[in-house]
């Protein structure tokens, strides 16, 4: 899968430099270009392989109608480059020509509505009801309100940009983070729909900008301090795992396991953003119940299938729950592997209706129990080994009552953090 690239204009040299630590810690390989030393050089050969391509355009000191010129020409470039996403980077605490540039991009790329980040916890810069903060003093009382070329004496943003550009300004607020990252998509998109050409983010903390992030991973252009580049190489490549998914086809996820490695994994497919469906653990004692909580599964898991391609079912993993369902079927003279028989066969039986119901045929399970107890219900007879995904995991191709499968089975102590993932992009991909 190759990488999203990305282009970037900044407004300075060591704002240039400081979005390309950003994304190379990331993985992402980047380099710097200043603009007015390229005009006779080859960037399509010099910027050959590389993930982030920046181009420094030393406009913040130039007078706007200057750095709007020269973030048009920086823009042409990176667009001749095939980059998939443009980023106008720009002083931290918005000193420069912050409007004109911003406007210039919207108009280069031909996009309607830009987001805007500017918050950068590392270095004390936060942004709290669109309020801008450094080192927890209001921008207006900082030291930038002395500057002798760009004296900030604002500390609103939307204010702060409503001088340079009459574009309208829409504000997600930290309430909204609050609310988790897809409560923000959702925000922001109305914003879109309501015309905002710049929606503005709260930051207040590196978790924020993770959430964002993962939030603004599919917006053409982003605006602002280098910081949200230390999140978005993370981002994209989870969303590119997704649309593989999503293109290829649909996959079934399937974990009983409750060890910490398969803990992680299904805590990376919720930072995904793939939905994930628990059974209820205690209900297995009790027929009625037990074939309720199947029914729930197979419903919602086939729903999210139906939109997304992609859902995962799985066992409650919160030791609380499993302590409760350990100490229930004690009681009801239950060894704790009987417990998990239970629970492994309502998964099972979910995991077949799902298929069945979807026509999906792209199967990951997680635990040795569950897997065992996967391959009776489906009646799976035959499993050609494919190539090894992680070691000692590899992808199949199964055939059982249902037809061929693109299958894979692993040991609930086996993979790395990203291993379910992997393993769905292998089986959608057929091996």
């Amino acid at each position: 899968m190759s990488r999203i690239r990305v282009g970037v204009a900044a407004d300075d040299i060591t704002g240039a430099n400081d979005i390309g630590i950003c994304f190379a810690n990331g993985g992402y390989r980047s380099a710097v270009f200043p603009q007015e030393l390229i005009r006779d050089k080859d960037l399509q050969r010099e910027a050959r392989g590389l993930d982030v391509v920046i181009i420094d355009t030393d406009s913040r000191f130039d007078d706007p109608r200057t750095a709007a010129a020269k973030v048009a020409a920086a823009t042409q470039l990176l667009k001749e480059l095939s980059c998939d996403r443009y980023f106008n980077k720009t002083c931290s605490v918005f000193r420069g020509n912050i409007g004109a540039e911003f406007d210039s991009m919207q108009d280069a790329l031909g996009v309607t509505s830009s987001m805007v980040i500017l918050g950068f916890p590392k270095n004390g810069r936060t942004t709290v009801d669109g309020v801008h903060y450094v080192y927890g003093k209001r921008l207006e009382d900082s030291q930038f309100r002395s500057d002798p070329i760009h004296p900030m004496d604002l500390s609103y943003l939307p204010d702060i940009l409503a001088r340079q550009s009459d574009r309208s300004v829409g504000l997600v607020t930290w309430k909204d983070l609050d609310r988790g990252v897809l409560h923000v998509r959702a925000r922001k998109d109305e914003l879109k729909r309501a015309g905002c050409a710049y929606v503005l983010f709260d930051i207040r903390s590196q978790d924020d900008l993770a959430l964002v992030a993962e939030a603004v991973a599919e917006e053409v252009n982003i605006c602002g301090s280098s910081a949200i580049g230390e999140f978005l190489p993370g981002a994209y490549h989870r969303l590119q795992a997704a649309d593989a998914v999503t293109a290829a086809g649909q996959a079934l996820l399937v974990a009983g396991s409750l060890t910490d490695q398969s803990k992680a994994q299904t805590a990376h497919i919720r930072a995904l953003g793939w939905q994930v469906f628990e059974l209820e653990s205690c209900a297995v004692f009790d027929p009625e119940r037990q074939r309720e909580a199947e029914q729930e599964l197979i419903r919602k898991a086939s729903a999210a299938m139906a939109e997304t391609g992609y859902a995962m079912i799985c066992s409650q993993q919160d030791a609380k729950k499993a302590a409760e369902a350990k100490a229930q079927g004690s009681r009801l003279g239950l060894s704790w592997q009987d417990v998990g028989r239970l629970i492994s066969g309502s998964l099972s039986y979910a995991a077949e209706e799902i298929l069945r119901q979807t026509g999906c045929r792209n199967l990951v399970v997680a635990g040795g129990d569950t897997s065992a107890a996967v391959t009776r219900q489906l009646g799976i007879y035959r499993m050609e080994i494919g190539r090894e995904i992680e070691p000692g995991v590899p992808f199949m191709r199964g055939e059982c009552r249902l037809g061929t499968l693109n299958l894979v089975l692993k040991s609930g102590s086996f993979g790395s953090e990203e291993f379910l993932e992997k393993a769905a992009v292998s089986t959608v991909n057929g091996g």
